[in-house]
């Protein structure tokens, strides 16, 4: 047996219930010369790997399909089938039955399932163990070609990412710009996603919601890496970097309102558009709002980004309690500090602290005044309110105002935060 080659990896979980031998003298099936008096019949010539229910060739990721083949048996001998594959991490092989023994002048059916993991054009090969009961009984091998393509799908295939720089590195992984099918991206390689089932689980939950939900003020979401070792999601790269790197790389004199007030009319479109389709971000900060334009007039300057924390609404909000390590404390609601049941109210808070720190363009929390994070908490739920500082207008304060009340259901709606906001904004056209 050939090195690299294993047994029916893992193993079909499908048991043969009836194992298919015909005469060979009552098909008419056209086969083709395997080896040694053994022929064989594919459904695609070259043994292409095909979706029998449809019309054309690309198959679908991450679903099994079933390939019908025969092997039948012209010598005067009983001739033994076995299967061996390759060990391969983009795909999962298995054969029904794995292992038969022939008589002569009969053929078997076998059925080939596959499943593809990832995005790929596949051209792979597994391995038919034969032996011929003759006298000099031995074992041979006879090498099968097969390829398959896949439809596209958010499952990436990690060597389609060429990684060019690191940008960054936190407690979730490491950012790195990349490459991507000719695009710009931004690969953010995951720390110990994949430590238990259950936390490849929420991983495989954050992506599906990422695919699902489209929209101008989302950062678009090209796919993800499922594999071990290389778990990773793959993103639009913003070249302007977050909002976050603005605040401590620009004066505030070198970022006027009106591209102020747009950032923050445009972290406000994004949010609502998250809370209309139940998803709580957990995470608003200016850390979050990466920017692709930094002229004002543009449709969209800054998009939403960091689903990390997310989580689907209908399923949790009824008994959710805060999660240690989940968010930044100086962003953090009243009542998530509390360790309280919370809501989308929580959002509407952390995008309060969000506007503070930008329309002003000051530190909300600075650690002269606020040392340890937990001086945050205490002052925030005493219901303490922060300083503004001459960069606010009337209109901004008010609506900062409705934005932080220390009573959850006080806190205006996101779609109001947009009509505020589309007024202010029009004065600067």
């Amino acid at each position: 047996m050939g090195a690299g080659f294993s047994p029916g990896v893992g193993f079909s979980p499908h048991f043969t219930k009836k194992i298919t031998l015909f005469k060979l003298e009552h098909t008419n099936m056209k086969f083709v010369e395997m080896a040694d008096g053994l022929i064989i019949h594919t459904k695609n010539e070259g043994f292409v790997i095909t979706d029998d229910d449809l019309d054309y060739d690309k198959i679908d990721v991450n679903k099994e399909i079933k390939n019908l083949f025969s092997i039948g048996n012209t010598t005067n001998y009983k001739v033994k089938i076995q299967f061996t594959t390759k060990t391969n991490e983009k795909y999962i092989i298995s054969f029904d039955p794995q292992i038969i023994t022939i008589p002569p002048n009969y053929g078997c059916e076998f059925s080939l399932f596959l499943t593809p993991l990832c995005n790929s054009n596949m051209e792979s090969s597994f391995v038919i163990n034969y032996v011929i009961f003759a006298n000099d009984a031995k074992t041979c091998i006879h090498q099968m070609d097969f390829k398959y393509t896949t439809k596209i799908s958010t499952r990436l295939d990690p060597d389609s990412l060429i990684e060019e720089k690191q940008l960054g590195e936190g407690s979730f992984g490491v950012v790195y710009k990349g490459k991507f099918g000719g695009n710009t991206v931004a690969i953010k390689k995951m720390k110990n996603a994949t430590n238990s089932k259950d936390q490849m689980a929420e991983f495989e939950k954050e992506v599906s919601m990422l695919d699902k939900f489209r929209c101008d003020y989302i950062v678009h979401f090209y796919g993800a890496v499922f594999f071990p070792n290389k778990i990773c999601m793959v993103t639009e790269f913003a070249e302007f970097g977050s909002v976050c790197d603005m605040l401590k790389n620009k004066d505030a004199k070198d970022v006027d309102m009106k591209l102020r007030i747009k950032m923050c009319f445009d972290a406000a479109k994004r949010l609502s558009y998250l809370h209309k389709n139940g998803i709580l971000h957990r995470d608003i900060k200016p850390d979050n709002v990466l920017l692709f334009s930094l002229n004002p007039n543009d449709v969209v300057n800054g998009k939403l980004t960091d689903f990390g924390s997310s989580r689907n609404i209908n399923m949790m909000m009824t008994n959710m309690t805060f999660t240690k390590g989940i968010g930044t404390p100086k962003y953090m609601a009243p009542e998530v500090l509390n360790k309280e049941k919370y809501k989308m109210p929580c959002d509407i808070y952390s995008l309060a602290i969000s506007f503070f720190e930008i329309i002003g363009w000051a530190e909300p929390f600075p650690k002269k005044r606020f040392e340890h994070p937990w001086e945050i908490a205490d002052f925030v739920g005493k219901g303490n309110h922060l300083t503004y500082n001459e960069n606010f207008c009337i209109e901004t304060q008010e609506m900062i105002n409705s934005m932080w009340d220390i009573k959850p259901k006080k806190r205006i709606l996101c779609d109001e935060i947009v009509k505020r906001l589309e007024t202010i904004f029009s004065k600067f056209q």
